[in-house]
C-alpha cells in the first residue's frame, strides 16, 4: 500500500513544528498516515455525537487511535495516556491533533473502552474483536505474513487480576462494609445509621480483622467470628432483598445490590463448613470456581505450572511465531483449561486466513475432542504431544486391545473378539462413549484374567474415549521423528507471549472479563500495527532504492 504525503494545513500542526517528529516505521508514523483509511466509520456505528442532535463528541477514530498508542510501549494507565498525549508531538500527531489544542479526558477514554465491549449492531460482534480482525486483515492483504514459512502457533498465559483478592475472612467482612456503604448510597441514609440498624458497628472500622480484638491464631475465637459474619451476611442479605422494592431504594442500584448479595452468599456457601462445635469455620476443601474477589468476581485462582500459581484472568492467543502477527486471541478466567477456548481461537483465525492448515500447541491443546474438531470440522492438523498414558504395574493397558472401529470390534490381548459395543454416557467427557464387554465365561477361562480384569470377577469392560481413533492416531504420529522435528519449532511461540507481556499483559489496568479483553485486544492491535509499520517501510524503502540508482 503507498504511502500518501500528510497535507499540513495548520502552523499549529505537530508536523510543521517538528517535521521529524514522527519516525518511520513506528506506531504512531503508521497512525499518522491511515488512521482515516484503516478505521473505517462503520466500526464505531453508535458513538455518541455522530447524531444531528445534541453536543459533538471526540471522534471514535481519535480514541482509537489514543487506546492503541497507550498499549504500544509498555502500558499505561488511562489518566498517563491522556497527559502524555497532550504533551506528546508524535502522538498528537498519530491522533490529528494540533499542538496546544484539547485533549480527550479519562472519563472519555473509559467510556470509549465501554463503547468497544458492546456488541456491534450490525454483527452482534463484540466492537474490540471486529476492530482486532480489521487490523489483522490489513496485516494478511499488506503481506505482513509469509504463508510458506508461517508458523502457526497456540498457547496462554496469566493475567493478574485489577481487583483485590482476598482470604474468606476479608471476603466477608469487607463484603459487608461495601454492602453496607451501597445501602446507604442506595436509601440516601448515613452510613452510621445502617450500621446500627443493622447492629453492627465494626462496619464503621477501616479493617475487617483489625475490627474484633481478638487473637487470630486462636482457633476457638477465630471460629466465633466467622460464625458471626457468616449469620451476619444470611441476615443483612435476607433484610435487603425483603426491602428492595421499597419506594426509598433507587432503582439504578438494585442490580449493583442484588449481584453484591450473591456474592456474598456465595463465599458462604463455598468456604464454609460447620465444626465439630457446631459453629462456623473455613472449609478445608477445594471448592469448584471458587469467587477470590468481590471487587472482580470473574476472576479464579489459576495454575500456570504445579508449583506457580496465579489470581486472575488468562490470556489465550494463536499467532505466528515467525512474523510475530496475533491472528486470535481471547480472554478468559484463571481457572479456565488452555483447551476450552482452543476450537474458538482456531476457527476465528481459519475465517481470517484460510491458508491456516497446522498449529503447534503443548500437552494442554493436545486432547483428542479438540484434535477432532480442529481436522473433521476445521480442517486444521493440531500438533501437540497427545495425553500421557497411566501404566499400572502387573495390568494391561487399554492399549494392549486392538480396535477395528470400521467394524465395531474389539480383540484383548489373548485373542478373543468382541462384538458386543454399547454407548454408555461418560460423565468425564460429557457425551456418550464406546464400551466393549466380552462374556464372565470366556474371562473365568482366560489365563490373563488377573492381569486384565484385576480383583473384579466378572465380564471384562473395556471403556474407551468417546474419540478413541483420533488419541490412538495422534500417539501413532507422535512416534514418527519429522512429527516430533517440526513439534519443537514451537518454543518460537514463546516470542508472542513475550510481545503480549512487554506491553502491558500480564496486569488487568481495569475491573472484570470485559475490561481485560479490550485491553488484550488493544494490546494484539498496537503489536499488529508495529509489524505494519516496519513492512511498509522496507516497500517503500524497495520501491526507493532503483530511482537512486537510476540517477
Amino acid at each position: 500500500m503507498p504511502l500518501r504525503p500528510l497535507s499540513v494545513g495548520s502552523f499549529f500542526s505537530p508536523e510543521f513544528i517538528a517535521p521529524d517528529c514522527l519516525t518511520p516505521g513506528t506506531v504512531p508514523w503508521l497512525l499518522a498516515r491511515h488512521r482515516d483509511a484503516w478505521f473505517p466509520a462503520w466500526l464505531f456505528a453508535g458513538w455518541r455525537g455522530g447524531g444531528r442532535r445534541g453536543r459533538d463528541a471526540w471522534p471514535a477514530i481519535v480514541l482509537t487511535v489514543l487506546l492503541v498508542l497507550r498499549w504500544s510501549e509498555q502500558g499505561i494507565s488511562r489518566r498517563a495516556a491522556v497527559a502524555r498525549a497532550s504533551t506528546d508531538i508524535a502522538w498528537r500527531a498519530a491522533m490529528g491533533l494540533e499542538m496546544g489544542g484539547k485533549t480527550p479526558s479519562e472519563r472519555t477514554l473509559r467510556d470509549f473502552e465501554k463503547f468497544l465491549q458492546q456488541r456491534h449492531g450490525d454483527t452482534q460482534v463484540p466492537r474490540y474483536l471486529l476492530l482486532h480482525e480489521h487490523i489483522v486483515r490489513v496485516c494478511l492483504e499488506t503481506g505482513v505474513v509469509d504463508s510458506r514459512a508461517a508458523r502457526w502457533v497456540m498457547d496462554s498465559t496469566p493475567m493478574w487480576c485489577f481487583g483485590a483478592v482476598r482470604d474468606t475472612v476479608r471476603l466477608l467482612g469487607d463484603g459487608l462494609r461495601s454492602l453496607a456503604a451501597l445501602w446507604a448510597r442506595a436509601t440516601r441514609t448515613p452510613l452510621q445509621k445502617v450500621a446500627d440498624d443493622w447492629q453492627m458497628p465494626w462496619l464503621l472500622e477501616k479493617s475487617t480483622k483489625g475490627a474484633f480484638r481478638i487473637d487470630w491464631h486462636d482457633p476457638t475465637a477465630r471460629a466465633t467470628v466467622i460464625t458471626q459474619l457468616g449469620q451476619d451476611v444470611i441476615k443483612v442479605v435476607d433484610t435487603i432483598r425483603r426491602a428492595l422494592e421499597g419506594p426509598l431504594v433507587r432503582r439504578s442500584m438494585r442490580k449493583g445490590l442484588l449481584r453484591r448479595c450473591r456474592h456474598l452468599l456465595r463465599v458462604v456457601e463455598q468456604d464454609l463448613e460447620a465444626g465439630q462445635d457446631g459453629q462456623l469455620v473455613v472449609a478445608k476443601r477445594v471448592a469448584a470456581d471458587r469467587l477470590i474477589s468481590l471487587t472482580d468476581p470473574q476472576a479464579r485462582h489459576g495454575r500456570k505450572t504445579k508449583s506457580q500459581t496465579f489470581d486472575g484472568f488468562k490470556i489465550h492467543l494463536l499467532g505466528d511465531a515467525v512474523s510475530g502477527l496475533i491472528l486470535s486471541l481471547t480472554v478468559t478466567s484463571g481457572n479456565v483449561h488452555d483447551s476450552q477456548p482452543a476450537h474458538r481461537l482456531i476457527r476465528r483465525a481459519t475465517e481470517l486466513h484460510a491458508a491456516l492448515e497446522r498449529v503447534l500447541a503443548d500437552t494442554a491443546y493436545g486432547g483428542a475432542r479438540l484434535r477432532h474438531v480442529a481436522r473433521r470440522n476445521l480442517g486444521v492438523t493440531l500438533v501437540a504431544p497427545p495425553p500421557p498414558v497411566e501404566e499400572k504395574e502387573g495390568k494391561l493397558r487399554k492399549a494392549n486391545f486392538v480396535i477395528d472401529f470400521e467394524h465395531a470390534q474389539a480383540t484383548c490381548p489373548n485373542g478373543i473378539t468382541s462384538e458386543d459395543m454399547r454407548q454408555v454416557w461418560s460423565s468425564e467427557h460429557n457425551t456418550h462413549a464406546p464400551l466393549f464387554v466380552w462374556p464372565k465365561t470366556t474371562c473365568d477361562h482366560c489365563p490373563l484374567s488377573d492381569t486384565c480384569r484385576g480383583k473384579e470377577k466378572g465380564s471384562r469392560r473395556l471403556a474407551l474415549h468417546p474419540y478413541e481413533q483420533d488419541l490412538r492416531r495422534a500417539r501413532e504420529e507422535w512416534e514418527e521423528p519429522e512429527l516430533r522435528e517440526t513439534y519443537r519449532a514451537r518454543s518460537q511461540g514463546e516470542r508472542l507471549i513475550n510481545e503480549v507481556i512487554r506491553h502491558g499483559g500480564r496486569q488487568a489496568r481495569a475491573f472484570g472479563l470485559k475490561a481485560a479483553q479490550v485491553q488484550a485486544h488493544a494490546i494484539a492491535m498496537a503489536c499488529n500495527l508495529r509489524l505494519l509499520a516496519e513492512a511498509l517501510m522496507t516497500q517503500e524503502q524497495d520501491k526507493v532504492k532503483p530511482q537512486k540508482i537510476a540517477a
